[in-house]
């Protein structure tokens, strides 16, 4: 991500994003989740707040295949976001009807085109190939 206007606007790319490791992977009630995104997704500014610094937004474009077990879903849609100025973090925070669920095979009831997946994560940015957190401010009232 780099430094950006937004308010509203796209102001980031995101071209690759994990969930989890090897040594600590995502699970579930079904075991072990691996996610595969699609990618790009988007970060897009909506309301900037100079007196703190925090540009609400979401995380646009998500679409990810994911498997856990035999159960094997796809979610697509956005996920509600705050980006802080100060820390760099950008705090996913999706609300049921974000997301949703547009394919689901071995999953039974668990998992059906009727859930309401949500996505949630602080993530540390930075300028890409730098150690320098980039700056979104706004460019409406």
């Amino acid at each position: 991500m780099a430094s950006a206007t937004g308010n509203p606007a796209t102001v980031a790319s995101i071209n690759a994003i994990n969930f989890g490791t090897s040594a600590s992977p995502c699970s579930s009630v079904l075991g072990n989740v691996t996610t595969i995104a699609t990618t790009p997704w988007t970060v897009v500014a909506q309301d900037y707040t100079a007196a703190t610094g925090v540009t609400k937004g979401y995380v646009g474009n998500v679409s990810a295949k994911v498997t856990a077990g035999a159960c094997v879903f796809t979610v697509t849609g956005k996920a509600t976001a705050t980006y802080t100025n100060s820390t760099g973090i950008l705090a996913v925070a999706s609300v049921s009807g974000d997301l949703a669920v547009t394919s689901a095979t071995g999953c039974g009831t668990v998992v059906t085109t009727a859930t309401k997946p949500t996505f949630k994560g602080n993530y540390a940015v930075k300028v890409t190939g730098t150690t320098t957190i980039p700056k979104i401010v706004g460019s409406n009232p």
